[in-house]
């Protein structure tokens, strides 16, 4: 099935689910949402999926202009605030889940590198607005002076990274320590059926012998790159070896195998992987290259806090918060499909060029954002809009440069997010 197709039947499932009573009854605080009120829960949902940075009464006016169909009443919002205070952020990480189990469901022939599943687990931190209730519940972050502090929280991601798919997302105060959060991430992946020889890519802050431990425990393969302060596994005789180790800190002394590999990056550098895939036929010029992969996850973080600016948050306590963050991963998903259906049409023209090409998805990000509600509230035709758009974004492409590399900056100060200086475009 094409990732059209599957991106239409999720969004078929995602509008027959908003419009479900006994389904929505289980996201709602009790005693709200059970009377006939000037405002349902599918309008709340709607509205939510619908709005943009702009202030909410911007959003209030304009969702009755472009979603007539929707017969949004009029009301403050502040009216609006109390009432999306009654939904369960559960609600949208269920339909986000959706999309994902969808999306599976709907692909018997998964992507692989070398017969793997790759997937990659990593943490960020986003600012959160700076108030008493997420003050509260996700902590505070402050600089090295104690001049500056901001709410905080920490957020994870479990990403697919041949298929472009977020498998799973969760959002956590700033303290909460990263591996917890991979642990969930793996259960994630065993719920979903996910788990067969499938690879995890992680970053330098989570090897420990714990978590090789449980990775062994558990049947998964897994590939992280080291810090060289660990000299018993950086400073082996071979540049690619297999070893016991256990750290001294560990009372009944048992071992753990892991392979530790070097490779010499384009700049001379010198890095150093563990993995328990133990296959000869696995060189290290190949683990060089499955680790490179990595990389993209970063671009997912860059999509999510760029260009669909999730830390502009249209609420300001933790439930706004959570809601935001599904919503966003939930979009993340249904453009990367478009994407890929697009680039698959860019790949298929016969035409000659000097350089490749892919989908532009900023271009893509900006035409679903304005169309999502009206395709789910019925006032477009799914299956007609979508072909609309990939039509459109295989026009709008981008051309690809090979090799591009870009120095990052080490000093880099956060933007602070405030929520009475809101976009009016």
């Amino acid at each position: 099935m094409s990732p059209l197709h599957i991106c239409c039947n999720i969004l078929e499932g995602l509008k027959s689910l908003i419009y479900s009573p006994a389904f929505l009854a289980q996201f709602h605080e009790k005693h709200h949402f059970i009377r006939k009120r000037k405002l349902t829960i599918s309008q709340v949902i709607l509205f939510l999926l619908y709005t943009s940075k702009a202030s909410m009464n911007l959003n209030l006016s304009n969702i009755r202009d472009d979603l007539k169909e929707l017969h949004f009443p009029e009301l403050t919002k502040q009216a609006l605030s109390k009432a999306r205070l009654k939904l369960k952020p559960l609600l949208f990480k269920t339909l986000f889940l959706h999309s994902v189990e969808t999306f599976y469901a709907s692909s018997p022939s998964r992507k692989k590198w070398n017969g793997y599943h790759v997937f990659a687990i990593d943490g960020s931190c986003i600012q959160v607005p700076k108030t008493k209730d997420n003050i509260s519940y996700f902590g505070l972050c402050r600089n090295q002076y104690h001049s500056r502090e901001d709410s905080m929280a920490c957020i994870s991601i479990l990403y697919d990274v041949m298929e472009d798919i977020v498998v799973d997302g969760v959002l956590h105060p700033y303290h909460y320590a990263e591996r917890r959060s991979a642990m969930e991430h793996l259960s994630c992946l065993e719920s979903v059926g996910l788990k067969d020889k499938t690879v995890v890519l992680f970053d330098r802050g989570y090897p420990s012998y714990e978590f090789y431990r449980h990775f062994d425990t558990e049947n998964y393969f897994y590939v992280m790159r080291i810090q060289s302060a660990v000299k018993s596994l950086t400073q082996l005789f071979s540049k690619d070896e297999i070893t016991q180790y256990c750290p001294s800190y560990i009372e009944d002394g048992k071992t753990v195998r892991v392979r530790v590999i070097h490779v010499e990056l384009d700049d001379g550098t010198d890095e150093c992987f563990v993995t328990n895939i133990m296959d000869p036929a696995m060189t290290p010029a190949m683990f060089k290259e499955l680790y490179f992969r990595r990389w993209k996850i970063e671009s997912k973080y860059n999509e999510l806090k760029n260009q669909l600016q999730l830390e502009e948050f249209s609420g300001a306590v933790p439930t706004n918060v959570e809601q935001d963050f599904f919503i966003h991963l939930l979009f993340m998903n249904l453009c990367a499909l478009l994407k890929s259906e697009a680039d698959e049409k860019i790949r298929q023209e016969k035409k000659k060029r000097n350089y490749e090409y892919q989908a532009n998805r900023a271009y893509i990000i900006g035409r679903l954002k304005k169309h999502l509600a009206c395709l789910l509230s019925g006032g477009e035709t799914i299956p007609v809009i979508l072909a609309q758009f990939v039509k459109e974004a295989v026009k709008k492409r981008s051309q690809i440069q090979p090799n591009r590399t870009s120095k990052r900056p080490r000093i880099q100060l956060r933007h602070r997010h405030c929520k009475n200086r809101k976009t009016t475009m």
